[in-house]
């Protein structure tokens, strides 16, 4: 064979590669702003313990086939651990992953849209509705849910080594994506369709899958610290009512418009029908939790959804899908716009709160309690607790707000620091506050 003969094929597959690095840049040159953007309280909080977890607590609490009562996700908090300790509070470090496992999702989902024989441009074009909605914003604009986003990641993997037949790495794969995030005990589930409609039906080798998925969930249910709050299951027609029509709503970005996915239950393609019970499957849980709704949790599911969408898409020609999503882009793009101006304006209040904070320890180390009055709208107790330990570089400091039983105590014992926050004018003035 000459060498021309053995360069043809990849020739003929450049316009693809450079299709796919379009569609990274365009990616990019979107939403790098978010290098411009700040942490919120629970990323706070997970750097400012998550560095002190030894090597060894994190391979216990991965190998462990328990749940977990404190909500450690090895997987993910690996992640914070990693980065807390060589960037601390250095905000723009914390994107490169993000938007690295982003990507990396969406290849992939185009690795298995090929073993579903769906054609390269189908599938890319599902990959860049994937890439660029703004449904998910969330979870590739903030650290915080990079456990969602390798949750996706290790579910994406197992499911396409299952695909091979490499029984054993898809389990490591699903262990994998459980310990970044529980919504991966719905993934069995999704490889039972995957078996039924594409695999040659030997149902007994997904036993292991099923019964981890099941010892999981029977501990979540029965072992969950959270009686009566946001984090409690809810299996009622209120629950229903509540987080229909919010995820509804996020999978186009228009009222209800999940809702028209129950149109293509009726193509009869396998390819659609597995998508659409992948996307069930990871809804399930999220759908009877009221008191979680974050369009972040949308991620994974969303994933699902592409592969559902590009497979009813090969019913016509590559060109229609590309033209629905040109058409589609510009209600996407002004909603990235406007969930991009709330997300980095929450990201200044969170700075400037944090900033100071920061300047008046390094000047005051010695006063170790912190009283405030006010945070910044959506920041909660536990982010002005890390942010407070964060400034002192330990872990066992106390911030309180100002009626609290606890700060009454600490004002009457010693000197604090007074913190109160202007909201009007975006500003953290703190004061040192003598003993009373």
């Amino acid at each position: 064979m000459s060498s021309k003969e053995e360069q043809s094929p990849l020739r003929a597959r450049l316009p693809l590669l450079a299709a796919a690095l379009a569609i990274a840049l365009v990616f990019i040159a979107l939403n790098y702003r978010a290098y411009d953007g700040y942490f919120q309280d629970d990323e706070l909080d997970n750097i400012s313990w998550a560095p002190r977890v030894t090597p060894a607590e994190f391979g216990a609490a991965f190998a462990k086939p328990f749940f977990d009562v404190s909500n450690f996700r090895p997987v993910g908090h690996l992640y914070f651990a990693l980065m807390g300790a060589e960037f601390n509070e250095d905000f723009p470090p914390y994107m490169t992953p993000v938007f690295a496992i982003h990507l990396i999702n969406g290849l992939l989902l185009f690795l298995l849209l090929r073993r579903l024989r769906v054609g390269d441009w189908h599938a890319l074009a599902a990959v860049a509705f994937f890439l660029l909605s703004a449904s998910a914003f969330d979870a590739y604009r903030k650290p915080m849910y990079v456990f969602d986003l390798l949750c996706t990641c290790f579910s994406l993997t197992s499911l396409l080594l299952w695909s091979h037949r490499r029984w054993v790495l898809s389990f490591v794969a699903f262990w994998c994506a459980y310990k970044s995030k529980e919504l991966a005990v719905m993934l069995p589930l999704a490889l039972l369709a995957w078996e039924h409609w594409f695999g040659d039906r030997r149902y007994l080798r997904l036993i292991p899958f099923l019964l981890v998925s099941l010892s999981f969930g029977i501990q979540g249910i029965l072992l969950n610290p959270n009686k009566d709050n946001e984090y409690t299951f809810r299996f009622n027609w209120q629950a229903l009512a509540a987080t229909v029509p919010f995820y509804a709503r996020r999978i186009f970005l228009f009222r209800g418009s999940g809702l028209l996915l129950i149109l293509l239950l009726f193509i009869g393609d396998r390819r659609v029908l597995f998508g659409l019970a992948a996307t069930a499957c990871f809804f399930f849980t999220l759908l009877f939790l009221p008191g979680r709704l974050y369009e972040a949790y949308t991620y994974l599911p969303l994933a699902c959804i592409a592969i559902a969408l590009a497979a009813f898409a090969t019913r016509t020609k590559p060109a229609w899908a590309w033209l629905v999503l040109a058409l589609w882009m510009p209600m996407n793009l002004r909603h990235l716009r406007a969930e991009e101006r709330a997300a980095l304006a929450a990201d200044d209040n969170a700075f400037a709160f944090v900033d100071s904070i920061n300047h008046w320890a390094a000047k005051n180390s010695d006063i170790t309690t912190l009283i405030y009055d006010g945070l910044p709208s959506g920041f909660h107790n536990w982010g002005a607790s890390a942010a407070w330990n964060l400034a002192h570089r330990t872990l066992h400091l106390f911030a309180y707000y100002r009626d609290l039983p606890e700060a009454k105590q600490a004002l009457a014992s010693r000197a604090v620091a007074w913190a109160e926050w202007n909201d009007a004018a975006h500003k953290l003035t703190v004061t040192p506050r003598p003993k009373n």
